[in-house]
């Protein structure tokens, strides 16, 4: 019994670790880039390589989150390698190709773990364990917010080194938090395969138009996420105001995270409706951002984090429940970020680049929301169409 009631603090915790070690390995990238000397052109190829790599590897993750129960591994062997390539990528002196290995393993470790934990908690969600998704969420977005805030001081007073001590210190926190919370049970775990996988969500349409709406989402959302420290620089900003930014988009997310269970339990509403809202929010962010005439009005529009990341990050989770069956929820959800994000990112990172260089960061950010509000209208008609015909 002891081990249910523990079950929140513990991924709580395990949240919180898994988005810090994000926000200093993923999060401050393209500041890492913009101080090698790399323009928009070069980072958004960068960008693209590394989001190429989860692409391959995040339903890989997914197959071994289904078939084998050793969670607490992966997530400990995936962390420490990415301490490893964050190492590699601070230590290239802006070389082309250890840059790219570099960023490419970050993607492939620390940002796939992100969403292998989400699979973790997926899986517990499914059997008996008590677990509040939205609640260990939201303090992995507190988390994130304070790391942002800080590490973005510390890399304009010290440089990007500064996080290779903080990777470490986080990395030893996360190896005496795993301990503590159980690997799920993997049942039928003969039977699952990487194929069957693929043919199961193949057939299930529901799934694949959200899938399809999350692509056209993320060429939206990956212009206010790698273009966000570009964006702040030409409108005068530092360094120190990225992290200031990250901070309060991050802390924006706090809120909804905590209230969406209630909101839907409630409501009775769908996770559809919810997924829907949340791409229109995308869309508003990025155009907000991109007419902004200065960096404070940027800092204000990242608020729309919390209507938009937020409320479709949890959405999501409750979306896959509804919809896969149990044997291949680790493998859905981890596919929703290869194709959903990672995809996403490598059309939509080379596309914004290229729309960046010809007419700037913040006419590009106006020009790519239509993609999140097209993504918006996508599910809304699908699934209001399917509740016509029941």
């Amino acid at each position: 019994m002891t081990q249910f009631q523990g079950i929140n603090r513990r991924f709580l915790a395990l949240q919180a670790l898994i988005t810090a070690m994000s926000c200093v390995g993923v999060a401050f990238i393209v500041p890492i880039l913009q101080g090698f000397g790399y323009d928009s052109l070069r980072i958004g190829m960068t960008m693209t390589l590394a989001a190429c790599a989860a692409f391959v590897a995040k339903p890989i993750w997914g197959f071994v989150g289904d078939r084998f129960p050793y969670a607490r591994q992966v997530v400990l062997c995936g962390a420490a390698a990415g301490c490893l390539c964050y190492l590699l990528l601070i230590r290239s002196g802006g070389s082309m190709l250890p840059v790219a290995v570099a960023v490419m393993g970050l993607d492939l470790t620390i940002l796939c773990m992100m969403n292998f934990v989400d699979s973790w908690a997926l899986r517990l969600m499914s059997e008996v364990y008590p677990l509040n998704y939205g609640l260990t969420r939201a303090g992995g977005s507190f988390s994130y917010a304070v790391t942002a805030a800080v590490f973005g001081v510390l890399i304009e007073r010290f440089g990007s080194r500064a996080g290779i001590p903080l990777l470490i210190g986080m990395l030893l926190l996360l190896v005496l938090t795993v301990m503590g919370i159980p690997n799920p049970h993997v049942c039928g775990a003969a039977q699952v395969s990487l194929g069957a996988g693929a043919r199961t969500l193949l057939t299930n349409r529901p799934y694949l138009v959200v899938l399809a709406a999350y692509f056209l989402c993320t060429l939206c959302s990956c212009a206010t996420d790698s273009f966000f420290s570009p964006l702040i620089t030409s409108l005068g900003g530092t360094q120190s105001l990225v992290g200031l930014g990250l901070f309060v988009q991050a802390m924006s997310e706090v809120p909804v995270m905590l209230v969406y269970g209630r909101i839907k339990r409630r409501t009775g509403r769908p996770a559809w409706q919810f997924l829907a809202a949340a791409m229109v929010f995308f869309g508003l962010k990025c155009v907000g951002m991109g007419l902004a005439p200065n960096y404070p009005t940027v800092l204000v529009m990242t608020l729309l984090h919390g209507l938009s990341f937020a409320l479709l990050t949890p959405a999501l989770v409750d979306f896959v429940l509804e919809t896969v069956q149990t044997d291949y929820l680790s493998t859905a959800h981890l596919l929703c970020g290869a194709v959903g994000v990672s995809l996403g990112a490598m059309v939509g990172n080379t596309l914004d680049g290229a729309i960046a260089s010809a007419v700037g960061v913040a006419n590009m950010m106006v020009l790519v929301s239509v993609f999140s509000f097209a993504a918006a209208s996508l599910v809304f008609f699908y699934f209001r169409r399917r509740e016509k015909k029941d």
